[in-house]
């Protein structure tokens, strides 16, 4: 399945729930996934940055809680949640006639539920709402506009503006045209004048959507520029945003002294700080080296220096004098372990170290303190694209023992080697406590017969223990057995009557989590095209998961060259309780427990109702208990959730919709990862800072109430060890 990155100015800079493969160099010409290609790409393109002399990681600036104007719960009246039911199946045609209703209720709810579908005919409709009496029609209606194509290139929503005197409205309208205005109607945009600083905000932020959309009008960039100098905080960050999001420089090249001039004015912990070192980077001047490494030892917000590494790491930057060596000692040094995973990427960038840097670095990783090891990663890779064998295994046993996910890694990271000692090492793995481990490392080793020759009693070797995973393993194991089976270097052993010996008595017994297991079942009955399996296909068409249907039917059309019409079967799954939802009222609480702490999350199922329910059933099930959080991107977010895989590649065995809201992704916000409209899961993450460019892109279901520390101390291989909903509890009075 491909990954969906939302127009990102910055590469990767996306949630998402399943990964790809990239090219290594050095040892492979490819990279298979899910083996190192997850690693680097989860690890080698994360922001950067690092810090000095603190005894301990700061957390980062609080953010207040979004403010958002209140859409009424849709249990509580039957039209809405008719407009529910609609939208989940995508009923564009019905929601658009719904917002000539009567009741300013289902006309609100309606162009909600249009954000989500996103239809394009529903566009003119949307428009005669911004004229509707009630602000809230026309709040919701802004908000759907913003999230379709506009044939009038924003028009409208100009004029609406221009007329609007609602804030919450306006606020949405602005939003809108930084997403949807066109060239020609932009020019509009530069006589605007905000009458609050929310407004200044939001309007800055939409100038900065405009220009990385290459929507310029005449004196944008000057108006943005300007901003830096705002007496406030807020709208300083706004304007800010144009430069860190940037591809290139080339729309405001010739403002890059004023940039400069402005990060000097700065105070160290001035979040608008994040964006400009960034945009400095892209400018690949070494001038700036001394500005840039200053932010990475003195910036008080540890998201700062991972900026500020990060930029250090931009080009031929990272070759300048002292870059590599200020790298090291935030790698090193640096108490927050974000900073040193991002010094440790920029680190190794360019030409790479010199051989004393290399020769400081393995001391670090082999004697410094294990526990960091995700800052390690980077470096690890370096040796591996080198085929420096001895000091990656010496590391994989040093910290392959601190958690399931770190074992994990050594796994993925280390295949690729093919000295007969990674060999063993994966033989070794294959006997890990961890069900997910001993996946992963059958699965490197089904994989080794490509790079590495392997003896024929060692091919049968491994191919009976993979059979006998079949039968036998974890549900992980299954699909990691599956998946190696199917390939041709064992696909051409005369495998298939053991294969379909072991599917029949597993598709007996499935046990727990059925779906991968079936799944993965038929996936390899139909990849093997075993005639005899044809029996138990057909029977699986019936089965009431619609996976499960899918993959027996996707099978059979492998067997057979047609795909049976009574695979076709209506996808009943995952529709909305209502009691259920009504139970939990508007403000439940999901608590999640960390080896760092407590998350307290507030939902927002009036918003997301389909999200919260599958989210807060997850949790009462116990399913997400023993996950990890499985990708950690510094200062963007913490990516957990995948109650199958473990490495981010797993689902729960169903899909929901995309529930795009109003809620807009700040610090402490809760999302979905997806890789693709309605594909979300089970996988969610955290914000660790502002990120507009997901706005309206990702599902937005609720945000951080307590534990702010401890987002900030989240690491990659943290484990979720349970969560609980709590209903019935509110927000502490601020007072």
């Amino acid at each position: 399945m491909s990954v969906r990155f939302p127009v990102p100015s910055r590469p990767f800079d996306a949630p998402f729930g399943f990964r790809v493969t990239i090219s290594l160099t050095g040892v492979r010409g490819l990279a298979r996934a899910p083996g190192i290609a997850l690693l680097v790409m989860a690890m080698t393109l994360l922001p950067t940055a690092c810090g000095g002399d603190r005894a301990e990681a700061e957390p980062a600036p609080s953010a207040p809680p979004p403010q958002l104007e209140s859409i009424e719960a849709p249990w509580a009246e039957p039209g809405l949640r008719e407009v529910v039911e609609l939208q989940l199946d995508r009923n564009g045609a019905e929601l658009t006639e719904l917002l000539g209703s009567e009741d300013p209720r289902i006309r609100a709810r309606a162009a909600l539920a249009l954000g989500s579908v996103q239809d394009p005919e529903a566009a003119q409709a949307l428009a005669r709402l911004l004229n509707d009496p009630e602000p809230g029609v026309r709040r919701e209606a802004a908000f759907a506009m913003g999230q379709v194509s506009q044939p009038d290139g924003g028009q409208a929503l100009l004029n609406a503006l221009a007329d609007e005197s609602d804030e919450e409205v306006r606020l949405q309208l602005l939003d809108a045209l930084g997403k949807r205005v066109a060239r020609g109607v932009a020019d509009g945009m530069m006589s605007f004048e905000s009458r609050t600083e929310r407004e200044e905000v939001h309007y800055l932020l939409a100038l900065s959507r405009m220009g990385l959309s290459q929507v310029a009008p005449e004196g944008m960039v000057e108006r943005i520029v300007e901003a830096l100098s705002h007496p406030e905080p807020g709208p300083r960050k706004a304007a800010a945003y144009l430069f860190g999001r940037s591809v290139t420089p080339e729309l405001w090249n010739a403002e890059r002294d004023r940039l400069r001039e402005a990060l000097d004015r700065l105070a160290r912990n001035d979040p608008a700080a994040i964006q400009l070192l960034l945009g400095l980077g892209l400018l690949r001047d070494w001038a700036d080296v001394p500005r840039l490494r200053e932010w990475l030892r003195s910036g008080e917000d540890w998201r700062s220096r991972v900026a500020a590494a990060r930029a250090l790491g931009e080009g031929a930057l990272v070759e300048a004098s002292g870059v590599r060596e200020a790298l090291l000692d935030a790698m090193e040094a640096d108490p927050s372990v974000h900073v040193a995973v991002a010094a440790s990427t920029a680190l190794t960038g360019g030409a790479g170290p010199a051989p004393e840097l290399m020769a400081r670095a393995r001391r670090l990783l082999l004697e410094g303190p294990a526990d960091r090891w995700p800052a390690h990663l980077s470096i690890v890779e370096y040796w591996v694209a080198g085929a420096e064998t001895g000091p990656a295994l010496e590391w994989a046993r040093r910290v392959g023992g601190l958690s399931p996910l770190a074992a994990l890694r050594t796994v993925q990271l280390l295949a690729p080697l093919p000295a007969d000692e990674v060999t063993d090492f994966l033989h070794q793995m294959a006997d890990h406590g961890d069900p997910r481990v001993r996946a992963m490392a059958l699965l490197e080793l089904g994989h080794r017969w490509r790079s590495v020759p392997m003896g024929e009693a060692e091919m049968a070797s491994l191919r009976a223990r993979l059979v006998a995973v079949l039968e036998e393993g974890a549900p992980v194991e299954v699909a990691r057995a599956a998946q190696v089976l199917e390939s041709p270097g064992f696909r051409s052993s005369g495998v298939g009557e053991e294969v379909l010996e072991a599917i029949r008595a597993r598709v007996a017994t499935p046990g727990d989590d059925p779906v991968l297991v079936l799944t993965s079942l038929f996936d390899l009955a139909g990849q093997l095209q075993l005639d005899a399996a044809l029996p138990l296909l057909r029977e699986g068409l019936a089965h009431p998961e619609p996976r499960v249907r899918a993959a027996a039917g996707h099978g059979i059309e492998r067997i057979e060259g047609q795909r049976p019409s009574e695979g076709e079967l209506p996808d009943p799954e995952r529709r909305i309780d209502w009691d259920a939802l009504e139970a939990l009222g508007p403000e439940p609480r999901l608590h999640i427990e960390t080896g760092k702490g407590t998350l307290i999350l507030r939902l927002d199922p009036t918003q997301a109702p389909q999200t919260v329910q599958a989210i807060t059933e997850l949790a009462a099930q116990g399913r997400y208990d023993g996950s990890y959080f499985h990708r950690v991107v510094p200062g963007f977010v913490a990516q957990g959730g995948d109650v199958s895989l473990g490495d981010g590649q797993g689902s729960p065995g169903f899909a929901i919709r995309s529930e795009f809201t109003r809620i807009p992704f700040q610090r402490g916000v809760v999302g979905m990862a997806s890789s693709g409209k309605d594909t979300e899961g089970s996988q969610f993450f955290v914000a660790h800072a502002r990120a507009p460019h997901l706005d309206g892109n990702y599902t937005a279901f609720g945000w951080l109430v307590s534990g702010e520390e401890v987002l900030d101390g989240i690491l990659e291989g943290d484990v979720i060890e349970g969560m609980e909903v709590v209903v019935g509890q509110r927000d502490p009075d601020p007072s």
